[in-house]
């Protein structure tokens, strides 16, 4: 799933505009006095403009978290982390004295080792 794009946003909000104001004109009709029409109007201005700036912020931060993830899981520990959950393979041998033979302490089991 995709955020909506700014352009996506604003066509939206345009659909949910004609409808506040198709309410509030027949409102105003019935017997809504026009201060709360306008009222009324901007309020839902005021919304969709918070909805657009938040899609927009949340937009912003997917790269920042998405770069986050990538290099978290391309970390020497994840990647050991993942064969040692992949029936594939039956084990996984680090060379003694290198800093992935350190990282195999950390992993409980026999999968993955420095022996």
């Amino acid at each position: 799933m995709r955020w909506p794009t700014a352009d996506e946003t604003n066509a939206a909000l345009r659909h949910v505009y004609t409808g506040v104001g198709v309410a509030t004109a027949t409102l105003v009709l019935v017997g809504l006095s026009q201060g709360d029409a306008t009222t009324i109007g901007n309020a839902v201005r005021q919304i969709g403009s918070g909805v657009a700036s938040i899609i927009a912020g949340v937009s912003a931060l997917i790269p920042v978290v998405s770069g986050i993830y990538a290099a978290l899981s391309a970390s020497p520990l994840s990647r050991l982390l993942q064969m040692q959950k992949n029936p594939e393979i039956k084990q996984v041998v680090a060379v003694p004295g290198t800093a992935t033979a350190a990282l195999t302490a950390t992993i409980p089991g026999d999968k993955i080792t420095a022996k």
